[in-house]
C-alpha cells in the first residue's frame, strides 16, 4: 500500500530528476527514488537539523561535508552566497554517479568553490595533512560528519586543532558509546555540545534507514578561538 501511495503522489517510480519543494533543500532538483527517498521530497529527511543548519549556514563561510552521499547538503551550501569554499568527501564509489548527476541538474558541475573527493576525510591522514586542509578555509567552517561509525576517529585527528579553529559541527552517531566519545572530545576541546531532539512524529515517520540508535549532536566554540 505504501508503494502504491508513493506512486500516486510522485508519479513513475525509480530514480530520476525530481524537484524538491519543501524543507531545507527546497528549490533543488535531485535524482531521487521515492521508494526510499520520500523524506527528501517532503522536507522530512533529517528535518531535526534544518533549523540549526540554517542558522549555522548564515554565519559559515566554508562547509566540509563528510559523508556527502548524493550531495544534497553540498548543493545547499553552494546556494548560500556567503559560503566561499565547499569540500565534499564520501568513501562509497557507488554514490558518486548520482552526486555528479545532482551537480549537473543544479548547474554546479564547474562551481569553482567546490572540491569533491572520492575517499575518506582525515581518518587516515596525519596531523600535518589535517592542518593543511584548514589552512586556507575561511571561517567559520560548518562541518557535517556522517560516516556510519568513523566520527570519533575523525575528531581524534582534528583534536589538536579544535581549540584554535572556529568550527560548527553537525554529527550523526549510531551508537551510545560513539555518541559519548564524540561528546567528550568536543567538550574537552572547548566546544559547547548539545543534542537535537527527535521530532514528535518520528515514531510514525522514520528515516529511510531503520537503525536502532540515531542521534544528532551539534557543537560550536564555547569561547573565542585563538589566532
Amino acid at each position: 500500500m505504501k508503494t502504491t501511495l508513493k506512486r500516486i503522489a510522485f508519479g513513475v517510480g525509480g530514480r530520476r530528476p525530481r524537484p524538491v519543494r519543501l524543507g531545507l533543500y527546497r528549490g533543488l532538483t535531485l535524482s531521487l527514488d521515492p521508494a526510499c527517498e520520500t523524506g527528501l521530497l517532503l522536507g522530512l529527511y533529517e528535518a531535526e537539523s534544518t533549523a540549526w543548519l540554517r542558522e549555522a549556514g548564515r554565519q559559515a563561510r566554508s562547509l566540509i561535508d563528510v559523508g556527502a552521499g548524493y550531495g544534497e547538503l553540498t548543493l545547499w551550501a553552494l546556494g548560500q552566497p556567503q559560503i566561499e569554499r565547499v569540500l565534499a568527501y564520501d568513501p562509497k564509489p557507488e554514490r558518486w554517479p548520482v552526486f555528479r548527476d545532482n551537480l549537473q541538474l543544479n548547474g554546479r558541475t564547474h562551481d569553482p568553490r567546490l572540491t569533491a573527493v572520492e575517499g575518506w576525510f582525515l581518518g587516515e591522514e596525519d596531523s600535518s595533512s589535517v592542518a593543511a586542509v584548514f589552512s586556507d578555509l575561511p571561517g567559520p567552517v560548518l562541518v557535517k560528519i556522517d560516516v556510519d561509525g568513523g566520527e570519533e576517529a575523525i575528531l581524534q585527528r582534528m583534536q589538536p586543532l579544535l581549540p584554535k579553529l572556529d568550527l560548527h559541527f553537525l554529527l550523526e552517531t549510531h551508537s551510545a558509546d560513539l555518541d559519548a566519545a564524540c561528546h567528550r572530545i568536543l567538550e574537552s576541546s572547548g566546544y559547547e555540545v548539545t543534542h537535537l531532539a527527535p521530532a514528535w512524529w518520528r515514531t510514525f515517520i522514520r528515516e529511510r534507514r531503520p537503525i536502532e540508535f540515531n542521534q544528532w549532536l551539534v557543537a560550536r566554540p564555547r569561547r573565542s578561538t585563538q589566532s
